[in-house]
Formats: structure tokens, C-alpha cells, sequence
């Protein structure tokens, strides 16, 4: 595993290396970012719904153990990911590596790209195939949609502090580890505890809330009651809860 010299600097090149990209290249790598993050919701929905009918005790653990596929997707293949850049640039922007006009300018741009990416999977695979539309499948996604669009926004604001914070700790063990294994298992767990506990992420979001809309269960007003809320709380939790965190670790260790 890498120390924790060589932890800040892979971060600043990190920081360095995305900030530089081409906008052609964000934008590619942003849809597919979304895309990636939808196919393991996706199949966490195909897994829980037979299970959901049978009134199985592992429903929650089953889906939960699925998400990670997408992130893992993102970082072994150098994808863009909203809820990671929030962290990371974070902790670029604390270092003075990127100014925070462009920091929120990266991270609206990033979570924009992962959104339409996640619309366009929910359209296709999930409406127009039926994925997410037909049976058990549909009543699961409105089952879990509905879950997202009727607590509060100050109570999404702060479900989705928790669920960034896991995410970013995710992507930074992720960092930590070296080998392709270690990896894997690093960003697996925090991710499945997020889901498995039931914190808001906008970019899953953004998959299931379209999913349930073009099913006809919930309409646009109560997708933004959500995403708006969970994009926030997002925001914060990659920022505050962990970004400036490690920073401040890093530097009082200088």
C-alpha cells in the first residue's frame, strides 16, 4: 500500500491529471461515469426484485453488495465520477491546486455529464427494454423511488453527507491500495455500507428517480425535491467531511 507521502502526492497528480482533461474527453468520460454507476444499480435492482417477491431477509444486502461493480468500472477504467471529484478536487482546491470557482465549475460539469448518462441508461435499458418497467422490477423501482422523493430535503441533505463520505473514503482506500485485489476490496465496503444503509447519492439518484418517472410513478417536482438536496449534501460530505480532513491530516503530518 502507498504511504502517506505517496498518497498526497498521487492525489495532487490526480487533481492535476483531471483538471487538465480536454472538454471532449470530460465529457465522454462523464457519461460514461453515469452509465457506469447505472449498470450496477441496475443489477442491484434485477437481483433485489425475485428477492423483494419472496420476502427474503437479504434483499438489502444482496443489491447493496451489487452497486460497487459501477464505481469499480469507473476507476479501473478511468472514468469520471461526480461524488469522487467532489473529494478529490476538494482536496486539490485546499492545496491551492485549482482555484474554487473552478473546482465547482468541474464538479456541476462532472455531476451534469453523470446525470445524462444515467438518464440515458434508465431510458433505454430500463424503459424501453423494460429493465426497470415490467413486474416485480417495476414495483421494485417505485418501491425504492418512493423511498428517495418522500423524507424531507434538510433529512436528504444530510443522508447524502453520510453517503459521500463513504464514497470518498472508498476512492481514497481505493488510492491506497496497489495491487488490482486490494483495490477492489478497498472501495467495495464503504460503498456497499452507504447502500445498504440507505443514504442518497445523486448520481444513483439520477438513474433510479428518471427510472420511476418514465414509469409513471413520480413526477419532475419530486425528482429535483431530491437531487437538488442530495447534490448539496453530496458536495458537502466530499468536501468537508473528507477532503479537508485528509488535508488537514496530511499537512499536520508535514
Amino acid at each position: 500500500m502507498h504511504t502517506n507521502d505517496e498518497m498526497q502526492a498521487l492525489l495532487v497528480d490526480t487533481v492535476r491529471r483531471k483538471v487538465g482533461y480536454p472538454l471532449r474527453k470530460k465529457v465522454t468520460l462523464g457519461i460514461l461515469g453515469g452509465v457506469a454507476i447505472s449498470l450496477g444499480f441496475l443489477a442491484a435492482i434485477r437481483a433485489m426484485a425475485p428477492l423483494t417477491a419472496l420476502q427474503s431477509p437479504v434483499v438489502s444486502l444482496i443489491g447493496a453488495s451489487l452497486f460497487p461493480v459501477g464505481l469499480i468500472m469507473i476507476v479501473f477504467t478511468g472514468q469520471e465520477l461526480a461524488t469522487g471529484n467532489m473529494f478529490v478536487l476538494g482536496y486539490g482546491a485546499l492545496n491551492r491546486n485549482l482555484g474554487w470557482l473552478r473546482y465547482f465549475f468541474e464538479v456541476i460539469l462532472i455531476t451534469l455529464l453523470n446525470g445524462l448518462g444515467a438518464i440515458l441508461l434508465a431510458y433505454i435499458f430500463g424503459h424501453y427494454l423494460g429493465l426497470t418497467k415490467v413486474d416485480i422490477y417495476g414495483k421494485q423501482v417505485a418501491t425504492m423511488a418512493m423511498s428517495k422523493v418522500t423524507p424531507s430535503m434538510p433529512m436528504i441533505f444530510f443522508s447524502a453527507i453520510g453517503a459521500n463520505w463513504l464514497v470518498a473514503m472508498g476512492v481514497y482506500l481505493g488510492m491506497v491500495a496497489k495491487d488490482t485485489i486490494g483495490k477492489i476490496v478497498a472501495m467495495w465496503f464503504p460503498v456497499m455500507i452507504f447502500v445498504l444503509i440507505g443514504f442518497n447519492h445523486v448520481i444513483a439518484n439520477f438513474f433510479l428517480l428518471p427510472a420511476a418517472y418514465f414509469n409513471g410513478t413520480i413526477t419532475l417536482v419530486q425528482m429535483l425535491h431530491n437531487l437538488v438536496p442530495a447534490f448539496l449534501g453530496n458536495t458537502f460530505g466530499g468536501l468537508l467531511l473528507a477532503a479537508s480532513l485528509y488535508f488537514t491530516k496530511d499537512k499536520n503530518n508535514a
